[in-house]
C-alpha cells in the first residue's frame, strides 16, 4: 500500500501544474482494501484482500440523453480491477492459504452524482462485468467456493470526490464486491467482500462524447418475446444441464429510465431428475434449488427494467404456477441485461434465481412488439 501511495502521490505532483479544466475525461488509479470478505454455505473466510483498479471515465457533462440527464450520470467508465487473496483461509485452516488466488477483472461503470457542495460531491458507482480467477476447484480441490476461471463480477460503491486541483482529484470510499459463475460450473458459492478505496483522478485534454436529447417519442406500451440458452453445473463432472428459457410479458414504460413489465417465465429441462436410487443417479441430476421432476416449469412475475438509452437491466419476482420440485419452491426471482440491436431485437443475458442461490444463466434474443 505504501509503494501504491508514492506513485499517487509522484502522478499527482507531475500533473499539478496542468491547465485548468472543469469537464472532459479522465483517468483514475486507486487501491483497495479488504474491510471483510466472506461466502455462503458456512465458509469462513479470514485474511487480507488488497488490490488496484484502473479506470477511464468517459465524461458526460455534454451528453443530453434522458437517461444521462435524469439518473445525473457523471461519467460512463471502463475499468481493469486487479485483487490479491492469495493470503486469504478457509475456516481457520491454515493450510488452505492460497486457494483463493488472484482476481482480475474487466468492468462497466456508472459514476451517479447523488449530493454536491461545492466542488465535493458524493458518488454512487455500480459496475458489472467478467473477472478471471486464478484459483478454483479444479485448480485445488479445498477450494469449494469457486468451480470455473471465468466468472460474472458485480461491484457497488459510494465514494467522495473532491479537486486538489483544476485537474486532478481524490476519490475515496467503499465498496462491495461479488463474483460468482451464474452455477455454471460447481462449487459456485461466489466470494464477496467490502473495501476501502482511494484513488487519484486526472483530467486529460480529452472532451466526452456529445450527444443532443433524443426528441423522438416513444412507445409507452410494447410487448415482450425471449428465449435463452443455458446451462448449470452438474455436481459429478464438467457436464453441463441444460435449459431453455422463454419469456412473454407486457411492459409499461413510464419514464425514459423505468418500466414495469408483467409476464410468464417458462423453462424447460433437457435433463430432469432421476428418480433411481443410487448415488450416481443424485449426482448426475441433482440440481439442488431447480432439481425438477418434470421437463417444464412454469410461473408468473412482475418487476421493473432500468433503461440506459439501448440498454436496460431487468429484474422480476415470480410465483410458480406449475414446478414439480425436490424441493418445496414457490417462488423466484430474475436479473439480466437486454440490448436493443435494432427498435425491435435485443441481445438478453438472464438468469435465474431461487432465495439467494443461482440457478442458471441464459443467453438469448428478445423480439419487441408495439
Amino acid at each position: 500500500m505504501n509503494k501504491f501511495l508514492s506513485i499517487v502521490i509522484g502522478f499527482m505532483l507531475f500533473n499539478f501544474s496542468a491547465k485548468a479544466q472543469d469537464t472532459g475525461n479522465s483517468i483514475e488509479i486507486s487501491g483497495t482494501s479488504g474491510i471483510k470478505i466472506f461466502s455462503p454455505e458456512k465458509n469462513y473466510l479470514t485474511g487480507p484482500l488488497f488490490g488496484g483498479e484502473l479506470a477511464y471515465h468517459l465524461d458526460m457533462a455534454n451528453n443530453k440523453s434522458d437517461y444521462i440527464r435524469i439518473l445525473n450520470i457523471k461519467s460512463i467508465d471502463a475499468v481493469f480491477s486487479y485483487r490479491n487473496m492469495s493470503r486469504v483461509i478457509l475456516n481457520h485452516d491454515q493450510a488452505t492459504k492460497g486457494i483463493i488466488g488472484d482476481t482480475y477483472a474487466v468492468l462497466g461503470r456508472l459514476e451517479i452524482g447523488l449530493l454536491k457542495i461545492n466542488r465535493t460531491e458524493l458518488l454512487f458507482t455500480p459496475a458489472f462485468g467478467f473477472l478471471y480467477a486464478t484459483e478454483t476447484h479444479l485448480t485445488n480441490s479445498q477450494n469449494v467456493i469457486i468451480g470455473s476461471h471465468i466468472n460474472l463480477a458485480t461491484q457497488a460503491g459510494l465514494k467522495i470526490f473532491t479537486p486538489i486541483t483544476h485537474t486532478t482529484g481524490i476519490q475515496a470510499g467503499v465498496e462491495v464486491f461479488h463474483y460468482s459463475n451464474g452455477a455454471t460450473k460447481l462449487p459456485n458459492n461466489g466470494i464477496n467482500a467490502f473495501a476501502y478505496t482511494l484513488g487519484l483522478v486526472q483530467k486529460i485534454n480529452q472532451s466526452g462524447p456529445v450527444n443532443d436529447r433524443e426528441q423522438q417519442p416513444e412507445n409507452k406500451h410494447f410487448f415482450e418475446i425471449g428465449a435463452n440458452v443455458g446451462s448449470r453445473g452438474a455436481i459429478s463432472d464438467n457436464k453441463g444441464l441444460y435449459k431453455t428459457g422463454f419469456y412473454m410479458g407486457y411492459n409499461y414504460k413510464f419514464s425514459p429510465v423505468l418500466s414495469i413489465k408483467l409476464g410468464t417465465d417458462a423453462v424447460y429441462y433437457n435433463t430432469v431428475y432421476n428418480k433411481t436410487n443410487t448415488v450416481q443417479s443424485f449426482l448426475n441430476t441433482f440440481q439442488s434449488y431447480g432439481t425438477s421432476y418434470d421437463r417444464w416449469r412454469v410461473g408468473i412475475a412482475v418487476g421493473p427494467d432500468l433503461w440506459l438509452g439501448k440498454l436496460a437491466l431487468m429484474t422480476g419476482y415470480g410465483y410458480y404456477l406449475h414446478y414439480n420440485s425436490y424441493y418445496p419452491t414457490k417462488t423466484y426471482w430474475t436479473a439480466g441485461f437486454k440490448y436493443f440491436i435494432t427498435p425491435y431485437l435485443a441481445l438478453q443475458a438472464k438468469g435465474y434465481v431461487h432465495n439467494t442461490e443461482a440457478d442458471y444463466v441464459g443467453y438469448g434474443l428478445l423480439f419487441r412488439v408495439h
